[in-house]
């Protein structure tokens, strides 16, 4: 068991080469509030799944972190120019108004300053302001495992190491087989696959039996097409669709709606399982990549589908050598 937030790690004998670091206290305070549904992928109102691929995971994470949380004051923490911001719309904006000195010189990084001040001289004019922040910052404590503790599937026989759950516990397994940390060799992500593609059979079959052959207009057409501009009109045009209502019903009123299931029924089942396996980012070789930085795979930010790269995650796990190991890291922003 990796405990988190203090304490001695002990970890299974084949994985005793990839320790995994203890999260610092700020990750003790797991899952304080749930902030609402949690989507896809990997992600909620304040929470989201990453994994990190390879060793050294608080190394890889930290050049990510929100300063102004965590109060590490580290190489990645800089002073940003603030000054023009400030003579337009006030130091407290900023919390900045009790942070002013009369020259750089009486400056206090180690205490009084550590997160920004202000030079302002004796007629109150504003000379210079500085927020010091990461401009990278991403997450302002996390966890192994959290709410997605259990994410990964492992081979029969295989073994791997749990992290800690959330409060309200996982979403993801709590049973036996499956792991936070595990080698990529021991990851049986062809069956998490299969499991996915599974299920999603059969929520499009149970939808494919209400909507008896009938269809309906999706929200998107409706709000972007058809009552363009009217958003009053689309909803009022999109709750009157008797199909739509009747797979909703069967469904059990999902939040997220029901056109998903207007999709294809092959295509449904393999974008379910391309999904399978992708949280809401990764980290390789201490490189942040989400889905808005798909440059990383050679295609374009702005073509690239959420399809797109469900499949590039996908085929980078699968490429990945069998010792390398892989870690399902709960942050909170």
């Amino acid at each position: 068991m990796i405990l988190v937030g203090g304490g001695q790690e002990t970890v299974p004998q084949h994985l005793r080469n990839h320790v995994v670091p203890t999260a610092w206290k700020q990750a003790a305070l797991v899952d304080g509030f749930n902030r609402g549904q949690q989507l896809k992928l990997g992600a909620d109102m304040s929470h989201f799944a990453v994994l990190v691929i390879g060793p050294n995971v608080k190394e890889q994470l930290q050049p990510y972190h929100e300063f102004e949380c965590t109060g590490e004051d580290d190489q990645y923490v800089q002073d940003v120019d603030i000054t023009e911001e400030c003579r337009s719309g006030g130091l407290d904006g900023y919390g900045l108004e009790d942070e002013t000195v009369a020259s750089e010189s009486e400056v206090n990084l180690n205490d009084t300053h550590k997160y920004g001040f202000a030079v302002v001289d004796g007629e109150g004019n504003i000379i210079k302001a500085v927020k010091r922040t990461n401009p990278n910052k991403k997450w302002d404590w996390w966890v192994v495992g959290g709410r997605w503790s259990g994410f990964l599937k492992l081979k029969a026989g295989a073994t791997g190491d749990r992290g800690r759950p959330g409060l309200m516990g996982s979403q993801a397994n709590s049973g036996d087989g499956y792991a936070d940390v595990a080698l990529k060799g021991d990851v049986d992500f062809d069956g998490m696959r299969d499991e996915a593609g599974r299920e999603a059979a059969v929520r499009w079959d149970k939808a494919n039996t209400a909507r008896d052959g009938k269809t309906w207009e999706t929200w998107e057409h409706l709000r972007d097409v058809v009552h363009a501009g009217n958003i009053g009109a689309a909803r009022d045009a999109y709750h009157v669709q008797e199909a739509k209502d009747a797979v909703a019903k069967a469904m059990g009123h999902p939040w997220d709606g029901v056109d998903e299931y207007l999709t294809p029924r092959d295509q449904y089942i393999q974008q379910a399982r391309d999904s399978a396996t992708v949280l809401y980012a990764f980290v390789k070789d201490g490189q942040w990549i989400a889905k808005g930085t798909m440059g990383w795979f050679g295609m374009s930010d702005e073509d690239g589908t959420q399809e797109d790269w469900n499949k590039k995650v996908n085929e980078m796990l699968d490429a990945l050598p069998d010792d390398t190991l892989i870690t399902v890291v709960d942050c909170h922003i």
